[in-house]
């Protein structure tokens, strides 16, 4: 028999069917199929499959009987071995054999012998003829009973020995053969199959049967001896009984199955495919050993154990996929970040550890990044080569998996959900029980925690589709659904969503929700009306402050920069800001008290505040009244923006919901960025749960991209909060938000400002169309009518009432729009019965006349309110109307009660203030809540509530509480006992209304209210009497009234603090003010009334520089409370000196700005001319006092009286004043001067010439006549009297008195005298009778006679004695044209034409005057008159000479002939414009006129000087035309252009797009044909272009506004191209130099009218090339011209341009060529200190600061650490290195900051070069005997260089130094003839500022004591007078004053006390005496607190009526 394992391992060699189909299932499923199944193969596979089945089928078979064997042994329990091919000892029963133990009372083996037989074809049957067949058959008995012998022999336990086939018996043929079956019964557990019943048979064959002789004929061999015999018939029925058939058995493929379900069962499992193939496998290759061995039960459970574990290991493996593939779900990694991860996993994998960690935020995100990772790893690129599991998924792993996991995969990867791993033994036992099942072996867990590895999870890590699914996710944001794609912007994403970000959005199940912000309360968009924002910078306001600072323009734009919107760009910081916001705040403060309100006309559109693209951190402060509409205007901008722009965050807030948060905001963190963000993240609704929606909103602060904040109502919090709320914008605005607005009411805006350095805007108030629109609007929508048109008329009628009927400020009642809102609703009823019900609009037009204010307008909206609840109530109540109507009033006082309450906590913060006015409940807490609750619920209904976003009932509209209080407050004021509430009765309630809510800030809503409730009281019958009766000394006044007003007084004494009645005329409150009066009057005495409104004077001295019309007494008097003044007087008892002066201060001050209009009725008329009367009376009655105040004055003030032109002005304007003007003009000359007056009147004339007509001129010439002044008349402008004639004569008469009493008397002629009367009387034909008559006697052959005629003739010609006119002159001024063409014949015809000539061109001559000054007053028609006449008369050529005997000629015209400052810019230039250009074409019309060459010769005026070119944009188009015609076109063209260049002030002025607009096209032409031609020069040829270009750039080094204008109007007419072909005309070159220069801003105009490709190229053609020129010009200046700094003029921006853009070469060979040191004529010098002396002494346009900072930057930005270092401490010369300098020129603070944006490592070194070289700086400089040099260098250089040198001594001196520093900065030098200290070099000078004095003093104080604060504050320069704080007030610098005063001790402060006090007396002292004890007064010390030990500086800035910041923390005084 052939071995089959042989056989196996054979075929397996030979590459038979057999191995290649063993190959090809190995490939596919790495074992021969158990059961047979099909499975997906390819068709060569199944042809190799059908040969493996016919060939080793039986093999199969066998295989699988083996494993039946194998698993029902064990099943049943046995120890049994498992034989399979042993030959020799099974023989032919070799295929299986089994031996098992059998305990059946005592331990044996029993065997089993198995022969497989397995058939293809199950059809065939066994047959006798196979059972006797005696060859090797299958079923040959004979060979089976040979192998049963050969077992028997050796004495084997035979349990049976087994034919196995799959096939049965053909039973019949067995019976004919003798063969006879026998059943076998018994159980066979090993051939039990359910659903497959099999046959066990043994055969009997009787004895006779011939076969048996053939089986006794079978060889036996013997055991022992070997010999052989017979078999016997014992042995032959024993075979018969151990032979057993086992047959029809499952062929091998069911049997296959069958297994599968046994292997099922062991295991457990419905599906055991893969288990069964594992056995199978194992048996197999135990089957292939060559060498057969016993299979023990042992080694068969071990397979069994070893299924089970690879049962276990396949199904971790499988729940590893399928975790990782849930995990891969949500996210997906690109390449990158999976090899990053790749690189992480090699370190861990190649190290010792066996256990790793990798930390990481997000766990089950870096598995999916692991597991990626390992694929790309050989060892780990298949999926079952290793494990992932979640950390709670092991732990509940059964135990027999953990087994598994100690003897299967070497990695495992476990991914901590929730962040927190185990301990390393944890992990240690999972993977192995001891050191070898350790063994490369490795556990990575994946945590929050951990030192080793980590990862991030990154944006930019995603793959392409997961970035695409991110990206794609919707948000809910702020009401609208956006995608975060475009949340987000492309470039930044990675820095917005971060980790948590996406886990949020990739993972979170919720949709991610950004709600709206806060509180936003709805509005009607339908009503929304759109105002205009009040601008407070126009465009004089940049001139005013260059003129206030002293800086040239381009200094102050160094410093700061005004946007065309009104936002401040700051350049500087610290002090020098401070300083320059404290002088606008002055300007706009002496704008918002002056006149003239053209500033007001400074507007833009609402919408222009909304943020653009480009804005950058802008502060919007809008600061208005109550009920203006800022709130309703901050939605709208967040309706509109949210609309615009939904992806951009709008966070709006409003500020009462915040003050918890307020209250917690941590100011003193130092990171305010980071606190201001988690502010925001923390109040924000949702924010702070949504990860993404916090870190967006970081990021949008962070970067500005689209972040808009808007706070409202700051006003509406309290002090504490609003310090906080400052301290928040502060911190916001550090971060990058495109927009921050912040709304309030006036009185706070102040403190935003100053915190800000932003000015408020204000809005425009509804106009009188917008009233109607609001009002038509709303009547519509309400009513819901159809009938629009008469909506409009009633609401028209309405508003035009409104307007006529109420007077002064109360007509803009309606115009805000809350007022307007409400008179909409309180006459909806109305206006319904008049378009319903035909009622009469009279009706309602009187109502409204009947007294309608603030105050009846509420009454009437809440009388409505209650009324239509009422009504409301009594629909639902059903009871007897009785009952009802008690039932009603009882709740309406309770909801009334419960308004009041909540009226007076909404606007009080302090809560025993709300105690005092509303007392304590005595009701349990439970009985306050339910009845709090059931007023709630009423007052809703009411109408004026809402719910805010805490569920909070507050007030619609703050003012609805005001009113309530104020109401409320206005009941204890009451006259009539039984409606007066009793607040008035108790002190604390008294004190608190007379002494804060009356004056505080916070109340000012209520005091408007009350100051309109108290109309009705003081225009009350009861008043009257009070008043009329309250002089009567037994009237017995009512005693809550005395007791208010005496503790009025008595805290005003004690606290020195605002007190009612100066705060009632501060802010305009007229019945406040007068009932507080008449208290006072009924119980103080007059003297402490006065000391009541004595505050009110302050400021007063400094009237000459601040300006103010209204914020003071006499201006409140004026508009509000005429009788006051009179009032004023009568308390005025003239015994107190101090009152009478400040009373005739306040008079000269501010009496000017009074707004004279005209009366509104005949009552007004008489009150106002009785309000000047008495004050020009008092002021003559106390002239003395006037006269000592005004003469006090510097000498540069000396222009006394100078503001009352604006008095003067009205009181000629108005007829009705015209009587005072004899007491005004007496005023002026007895206080004064003659020439004060006169300037006076000049100013009048210059700056309102419309309203000095004849008739006005005549009036103020008639007072001087007859108060018998004519000596004054004669002194006022001549070109005045032009203007009248009459008085002109009178004047002219005058002078001619004088000369006939001075020289006429000896050459009178009778001739002289007649002349000039009949020329007086305008006698034309006598003066040409006279004239005929001397023109024949200077003929005469008399020699007196011809003496005298030619005398007439020099008096005819030339002006005479002190008479400044002539004949002519006289004349043409009164219009005798006749007259004055027979003397201009005269002239003409006497005298040669030389000599008439040089007499027409005289200044002294007989037309210069006349001409001149009817050109100066604007006096057309006296204009042509001369002109015309001298033409017809004396020939165009004297036309020309007149007019050109001034150089300026034409445009002599200029801003002399009109005072600016009394201008707004728009009206001055305009007024310019219109005189120019009426001047310049009447003069066009007079020389052209009637003459054909009359162009030739206005062209040569024109062009005689090249200045009058800029008229010709003035000039009419046929004038123009006419000019071009004299040369042509072309010619003309050049003509200009060689004009313009000469024109050297403005090349570019002459040809803006004034004068092109009036050139045709052709014109234009050959404007570019003449601008792009070459001038030939000696040393080169350059273009018209390029000389333009270079004036223009040396005229304004930054910036040409007219060059601007010229392109820009060319490219319009001529389109872009023509452009294109101007700048590059010289192939660039103009463009090239000036870029080289540094002129960037005309740079960029140019650059800017070019198409982007002309400008790239260009652009690319500057960065090639431009910069290496520039370099070598600049590195060659100073060798050239080193001597000359002035040639760095530009150079702080040709080094920018360096710097940007020179390669590393370049720059590195700028620094050392810069720092060489060269020596010409024995002096050093290198580029980079002459360069810097340039820049620190301020030779340059650019201001330093400003140069500094840009230097700098670009320095830290471009160059190399070591040049740097090169640069700052390069001192070759001696003079100090740069930032020593720096430090010296702009002081340590800003030096410091500019120094802290160089790196590092070069800060250090200047950190140490200070440290080691600072003493021998400070003795070379102190102490070197060079004090005198360095006295007049200070003395020189001013500014902040004095203070900052010692400022650097006390930084840096050593202690040596600091013993002698006192001694050496008081120390009095000569320096020439004066006397002067360090110290006063410093202190006195005029540019050292009270913060600079402050820091200084402040240092001082710490580093020396007080006692050397005091002696340098007390330091005395020469005499008394230069103390040097005595010196300070002298000049009245208040600020510095304060500031020294801040750091005395009281001892100190009593000596500065004393010294003012007792000054000696001599000359100087007295002259200053007054003015000291002035100044003293106004140093207030409360203004001085101390706050944690350190002095704090509070000063007040003028009429501002708030605390201003001057460097230092803010402390509210009193």
């Amino acid at each position: 028999m052939t071995n089959k394992r042989d056989k196996l391992n054979k075929d397996s060699g030979r590459g038979s069917l057999v191995k290649k189909t063993r190959k090809n299932l190995a490939n596919a499923t790495q074992t021969p199929p158990l059961a047979g199944a099909s499975s997906s193969v390819p068709e060569e596979a199944t042809e190799v499959a059908q040969g493996l089945r016919k060939t080793n089928h039986g093999v199969i078979f066998q295989l699988k009987l083996l494993m039946l064997f194998l698993i029902r042994g064990i099943r049943a329990g046995h120890a049994f071995r498992l034989g399979t091919e042993m030959e020799d000892i099974g023989g032919k029963f070799d295929d299986i054999i089994f031996q098992y133990e059998v305990d059946d009372g005592g331990k044996r083996q029993v065997n089993r012998y198995l022969q497989a037989k397995h058939k293809q074809d199950e059809s065939t049957k066994i047959t006798a003829g196979q059972l006797f067949n005696e060859t090797e058959g299958d079923f040959s008995l004979l060979k089976y009973f040979s192998s049963y012998c050969g077992i028997l022999s050796r004495k084997d336990d035979i349990q049976d020995c087994i034919i196995c086939t799959n096939i049965g018996f053909n039973s019949e043929n067995l019976l004919k053969k003798g063969i006879q079956l026998i059943t076998v019964n018994t159980d066979d557990e090993m051939f039990k199959f359910r659903r497959h019943p099999v046959a066990r048979y043994k055969i009997k064959i009787a004895p006779g049967h011939a076969f048996w002789g053939k089986l006794r004929q079978v060889n036996v061999e013997e055991p022992v001896t070997k010999l052989k015999r017979n078999a016997t018939d014992n042995e032959i029925n024993g075979f018969f009984d151990k032979f057993v058939f086992v047959v029809n058995t499952p062929n091998e493929v069911t049997l296959g199955k069958l297994l599968t379900g046994e292997v099922g069962e062991y295991y457990e499992l419905n599906e055991a495919d893969f288990q069964s193939d594992f056995i199978l496998r194992n048996m197999l290759d135990w089957f292939k050993k060559k060498q057969s061995d016993f299979m023990t039960s042992e080694q068969g459970q071990q397979i069994l154990q070893q299924g089970k574990h690879k049962l276990t290991s396949l199904r971790m493996t499988s729940v590893s996929i399928n975790y990782q593939m849930k995990l891969q779900e949500t996210i997906e990694f690109n390449a990158v970040a999976i090899d990053e991860m790749t690189e992480k996993l090699k370190k861990l994998l190649d190290s010792p550890n066996k256990i790793e960690r990798i930390r990481t935020a997000f766990p089950k995100r870096t598995a999916v990044k692991v597991s990626a990772a390992l694929k790309t790893l050989e060892k780990f690129k298949r999926d079952d080569s290793y494990l992932m599991s979640s950390s709670k998924g092991l732990k509940k792993t059964s135990a027999s998996d953990k087994d598994a996991l100690k003897l299967e995969h070497q990695l495992l990867v476990v991914v901590c959900k929730d962040g927190h791993a185990e301990h390393d033994s944890y992990y240690e036992n999972l993977i192995g029980d001891n050191q070898t099942r350790l063994t490369n072996k490795k556990v990575i867990i994946l945590c929050h925690d951990g030192v080793g590895t980590r990862d991030d999870l990154k944006f930019t890590q995603l793959s392409n589709d997961c970035m695409e699914k991110l990206l794609d996710k919707e948000v809910s944001f702020q009401g609208t659904v956006q995608t975060v794609r475009k949340l987000t912007k492309i470039g930044n994403r990675e820095e917005v969503i971060d980790d948590n970000s996406m886990e949020e959005l990739l993972v979170g199940k919720k949709v991610v929700n950004i709600p709206l912000h806060d509180f936003v309360p709805a509005f009607d968009e339908e009503l929304y009306i759109e105002r205009e924002i009040i601008l407070p910078f126009d465009d004089t306001s940049f001139d005013e402050l260059v003129d206030e600072t002293d800086c040239t323009r381009d200094e102050l734009l160094g410093k700061l920069k005004v946007t065309v919107k009104n936002n401040i760009e700051w350049f500087v910081d610290g002090r020098e800001k401070q300083e320059l916001w404290h002088t606008i705040k002055k300007i706009f403060e002496k704008r918002r008290q002056s006149t003239d309100s053209t500033w007001l006309d400074n507007r833009i559109p609402e919408k222009d505040l909304t943020p653009l693209e480009e804005w950058e951190n802008r502060v919007v402060v809008v600061s208005d009244v109550a009920g203006t509409g800022k709130s309703t205007m901050l939605s709208n901008y967040y309706r509109k923006m949210r609309n615009e722009k939904p992806d951009n965050w709008i966070i709006k807030m409003d500020l009462v919901d915040h003050i918890g948060a307020l209250r917690q905001f941590n100011s003193d963190e130092v990171d305010q960025k980071v606190e201001a963000i988690k502010f925001f993240i923390a109040n924000i609704p949702n924010v702070r749960e949504s990860p993404f929606a916090k870190s967006l909103l970081r990021h949008k602060l962070q970067t500005g991209d689209g972040i808009v904040v808007m706070l409202d109502g700051f006003d509406e919090i309290d002090i504490q909060c609003q310090d906080k709320c400052i301290s928040l914008i502060e911190a916001i605005r550090l971060t990058n938000l495109n927009a921050l607005y912040i709304t309030t009411r006036p009185h706070l805006n102040g403190k935003l400002q100053d915190s800000l350095f932003q000015l408020a805007y204000t809005l425009r108030d509804f106009n009188q169309e917008d009233q109607i629109n609001y009002l038509s609007g709303y009547w519509k929508k309400q009513l819901k009518v159809n009938a629009d048109a008469e909506v409009r008329s009633i609401a028209t009628s309405i508003v035009d009432r409104l307007s006529k009927s109420l007077k002064g400020n109360e007509r803009s009642f309606i115009g805000i729009p809350l007022q307007c809102h409400i008179v909409a609703d309180c006459f909806e009823s109305q206006v319904y019965d008049i378009i319903q019900n035909g009622c009469n609009l009279d009706a309602l037009l009187k109502d409204l006349d009947s007294n309608l204010n603030l105050d009846t307008l509420y009454k009437r909206l809440f009388k409505k309110k209650r009324e239509i609840y009422r009504q409301e109530k009594a629909k639902v109540q059903q009871v007897d109307n009785h009952i009802l109507h008690n039932s009603l009033e009882d709740h309406m006082e309770c909801l009334e009660i419960y308004l009041r309450d909540l009226a007076v906590k909404t606007i009080v913060s302090d809560q025993t203030h709300i105690d005092c006015l509303l007392g304590k409940s005595n009701e349990s807490a439970a009985t306050i809540e339910q009845q709090h609750k059931k007023r709630e619920e009423g007052s809703v209904c009411f109408g004026l509530l809402t719910l805010n976003r805490k569920d909070e009932f507050q007030f619609l509209h703050r003012t609805y509480a005001e009113y309530l209080m104020a109401n409320y407050l206005y009941g204890g004021f009451r006259l009539d006992e039984d409606l007066r509430n009793k607040l008035l009765d108790e002190k604390p309630t008294r004190e608190l209304i007379g002494s804060e809510i009356l004056v505080g800030l916070q109340y000012q809503g209520v005091q408007l209210f009350i100051d309109f409730m108290l109309q009705e009281m003081v225009n009350h019958e009861k008043w009257h009497v009070i008043r009329g009766v309250g002089t009567d000394p037994n009237f017995n006044f009512l005693s809550r009234f005395t007791d208010f007003t005496n503790e009025l007084y008595s805290v005003y004494i004690q606290k020195r603090s605002a007190n009612a009645l100066m705060v009632a005329v501060e802010r305009y409150h007229a019945n406040i003010y007068e009932f507080l009066c008449t208290f006072a009057e009924l119980t103080l005495e007059k003297y402490q009334i006065l000391e009541l409104i004595k505050p009110l004077f302050r400021n007063l001295d400094s009237g000459m520089q601040f300006k103010s019309a209204n914020g003071n007494l006499l201006a409140f008097f004026w508009e509000r409370k005429l009788d006051g003044f009179q009032r004023l007087l009568g308390w005025h008892d003239g015994k107190h000196a101090d009152y009478t002066s400040l009373i005739a201060k306040a008079i000269y001050v501010h009496a000017p700005y009074l707004s004279i209009q005209d009366p509104q009725s005949e009552n007004d008329l008489k009150k106002q001319k009785e309000f000047f009367s008495q004050l020009l009376e008092f002021m003559l009655q106390n002239r003395s006092t006037v006269e000592k105040y005004i003469t006090r004055w510097p000498k540069q003030y000396r222009s006394l009286f100078y503001d009352w032109h604006l008095v003067l002005t009205s009181f000629l304007r108005y007829e009705y004043y015209n009587s005072l003007l004899e007491p005004l003009v007496r005023l002026v000359l007895q206080t004064t001067s003659d020439s004060a007056l006169v300037l006076i009147v000049d100013v009048a004339f210059q700056n309102h010439k419309d309203g000095f007509e004849q008739a006005k001129v005549e009036k103020l010439s008639s007072v001087l006549i007859e108060m018998e002044r004519t000596d004054v008349l004669v002194q006022l402008p001549r070109e005045m009297l032009v203007l009248a004639p009459e008085a002109f004569k009178f004047v002219y008469k005058f002078y001619q008195q004088c000369d006939r009493k001075k020289w006429l008397p000896e050459k009178e002629s009778d001739v002289m005298t007649q002349l000039n009367t009949t020329a007086f009387q305008g006698e034309t034909t006598a003066v040409q009778d006279i004239l005929r008559k001397v023109s024949k006697d200077l003929n005469s052959d008399t020699p007196e006679t011809r003496k005298m005629a030619k005398d007439i003739v020099h008096y005819m010609t030339y002006r005479c004695g002190t008479n400044p006119y002539t004949l002519t002159y006289l004349a043409a001024v009164c219009g005798q044209e006749e007259m004055f063409r027979v003397m201009l014949q005269f002239v003409n015809e006497v005298l040669p034409d030389d000599e008439l000539q040089t007499a027409l061109i005289s200044k002294n001559g007989f037309l210069h005057g006349a001409f001149w000054d009817a050109k100066a007053s604007g006096k057309i028609e006296t204009l042509q008159l001369i002109m015309k006449a001298v033409g017809e008369t004396m020939g165009p050529e004297s036309q020309l000479n007149l007019v050109k005997s001034r150089r300026l000629g034409i445009v002599s015209v200029s801003s002399t002939n009109f005072n600016q400052d009394a201008w707004s810019s728009i009206d001055y230039q305009r007024q310019l414009s219109l005189s120019i250009r009426l001047i310049t074409n009447a003069l066009a019309k007079a020389m052209t006129e009637n003459n054909p060459d009359g162009y030739k010769y206005f062209h040569d005026l024109i062009f005689h000087d090249e200045r009058n070119i800029s008229t010709l944009e003035y000039l009419d188009a046929q004038h123009l035309s006419g000019l071009m015609s004299v040369e042509g076109c072309e010619n003309w063209m050049k003509r200009l252009l060689d004009a313009a260049i000469k024109f050297t002030e403005d090349s570019g002025s002459s040809l803006q797009d004034g004068l092109l607009s009036k050139f045709n096209n052709e014109e234009l032409q050959c404007f570019l044909t003449a601008i792009t031609s070459n001038i030939d020069q000696p040393s080169r040829s350059i273009s018209v272009w390029a000389k333009l270009i270079h004036s223009s750039c040396k005229s304004n080094t930054t910036y040409s506004p007219d060059v601007k204008k010229m392109i820009n109007y060319i490219s319009k007419k001529l389109g872009e191209r023509t452009i294109v072909k101007l700048i590059l005309s010289d192939n660039g070159s103009t463009v090239e130099w000036v870029a080289l220069r540094g002129y960037t801003k005309i740079l960029d105009v140019m650059l800017a009218a070019l198409p982007p490709v002309d400008q790239e190229q260009l652009r690319q053609r500057l960065a090639n090339n431009a910069h290496q020129k520039m370099f070598e010009e600049f590195l060659s200046k100073v060798p050239i011209g080193w001597d000359r700094p002035q040639s760095y003029s530009n150079a702080v921006e040709v080094i920018r341009y360096c710097l940007k853009n020179g390669s590393k070469e370049q720059l590195s060979k700028f620094v050392n060529s810069a720092t060489f040191v060269y020596e010409i004529q024995e002096k050093k010098f290198s580029i980079w200190n002459t360069f810097n002396d340039t820049i620190f002494s301020n030779q340059t346009p650019i201001d330093r600061h400003y140069s500094m900072k840009v230097l700098i930057e670009f320095m830290a930005e471009k160059l190399d650490v070591d040049d740097i270092k090169i640069l700052m401490l390069h001192d070759d010369i001696g003079k100090g290195p740069f930032f020593l300098r720096l430090i010296l020129w702009v002081g340590i603070r800003f030096a410091r900051a500019m120094i802290d944006l160089l790196p590092a490592n070069v800060r250090e070194p200047v950190n140490i070069y200070l440290k080691n070289n600072g003493p021998q700086i400070i003795h070379k400089m102190f102490f070197s005997n060079g004090t005198e040099t360095l006295l007049a260098k200070m003395r020189q250089l001013g500014r902040m260089y004095s203070i900052n040198i010692l400022q650097f001594y006390l930084d840096n001196g050593n202690k040596e130094q600091l013993a002698q520093f006192m001694e050496t900065i008081t120390s009095i030098h000569y320096v020439g003839s004066a006397k002067r200290s360090l110290w006063g070099a410093a202190s006195l000078h005029t540019f050292t500022t009270e913060n600079t004095i402050n820091e200084f003093l402040g240092c001082v104080s710490e580093k020396l004591g007080k006692d050397a604060v005091k002696k340098l504050v007390l330091h005395k320069e020469n005499n008394e007078l230069d103390v040097v704080i005595i010196y300070a007030l002298r000049k009245s610098w208040a600020d510095k004053c304060i500031a020294m005063f801040a750091y005395l001790d009281d001892e100190g402060r009593d000596e500065v006390r004393h010294l003012v006090e007792s000054l000696p007396s001599h000359t100087d002292v007295e002259r200053y005496g007054h003015q000291l004890k002035d100044n003293w007064h106004e140093v207030d010390l409360s203004k001085i607190k101390y706050t944690h030990g350190k002095n704090t500086l509070l000063t007040e800035t003028p009429g501002m009526g708030h605390n201003v910041e001057t460097g230092h923390p803010l402390v509210m005084v009193g």
